[in-house]
């Protein structure tokens, strides 16, 4: 009883910390069935090093959603024009995926391979020039998409 007692102290203290080390929250929305309008920028939530964008499929709440590394729904994201970006997707689901970019005219900028169950891909992605993106899911387009915001070099 007294070690049970003694790890839900430890516990209570660890998850007390937590929240000394970041008194802001984490600023960042998980969904909530809110029609996908979840956003999280690339510079914090989806860019790894060297330019390298991950977004894997997920199932959501029974939706597949696109995910980035820290939990991002459909994130927006922020690119910077001129610069070339590594997209890579791991696809842990039991279902087929395609991500598809395409312009503002429905036009198609870049794509992935079909992504099997299981498998993954990567694919490069050049940010020619400044305005936004869409980027969907070839077979769950309405509720895998979200908006890439290519801005001006700093």
């Amino acid at each position: 009883m007294k070690s049970q007692l003694n790890d839900l102290l430890m516990i209570t203290i660890l998850i007390a910390g937590i929240f000394l080390l970041f008194p802001g929250g984490i600023k960042q929305t998980m969904g909530q069935g809110d029609n996908n309008n979840d956003t999280a920028t690339s510079n914090a939530n989806s860019l790894t090093g060297n330019n390298t964008i991950v977004l894997n499929p997920s199932e959501v709440n029974g939706t597949y959603r696109w995910v980035n590394n820290s939990g991002g729904i459909n994130p927006t994201l922020d690119i910077t024009m001129g610069n070339e970006y590594q997209i890579k997707i791991n696809n842990p689901t039991d279902e087929e995926h395609e991500l598809i970019i395409e312009n503002t005219e429905n036009s198609k900028v870049a794509s992935s391979e079909e992504i099997k169950p299981g498998k993954n891909t990567e694919f490069k992605l050049k940010a020619n020039e400044t305005g936004e993106l869409n980027y969907y899911c070839e077979y769950h387009p309405e509720t895998m998409k979200g908006i890439i915001k290519i801005i001006e070099p700093m």
